[in-house]
């Protein structure tokens, strides 16, 4: 019976740890989003925590195109954005002006 209530306890907080977002910290710099390229698990919740610190390019909105996203970056404020799994393959993101300045996110 004890062993049931372990293995029980185990799937339960396994389960747990998949829900849980992933979460990746982002700075808007003069040189464009740092870091740019992402390794992402898929199936797994996103939280981007998104910090623009220039106000010298484009990079005034975060989209992920696939995914409708749009959110305005204001200046020296951190934006929590929250996105949910994504499927394998590549994902681009970046800036409102045709992805002028972004990157990639690679869900394996």
């Amino acid at each position: 019976m004890k062993m049931i209530i372990v293995l029980m306890a185990l799937v339960s907080t396994v389960a747990f740890a998949k829900d849980k977002p992933a979460e990746y910290t982002v700075a808007v710099t003069d040189n464009g989003f740092e870091p740019s390229n992402f390794k992402v698990q898929a199936g797994v919740p996103l939280t981007f925590k998104i910090t623009r610190k220039t106000n010298a390019t484009c990079a005034r909105e975060f989209t992920v195109p696939s995914q409708k996203l749009k959110v305005d970056l204001p200046l020296n404020k951190e934006v929590v954005i929250k996105m949910a799994a994504l499927p394998k393959g590549e994902v681009k993101f970046g800036c409102a002006m045709d992805l002028m300045i972004g990157g990639v996110m690679n869900v394996q």
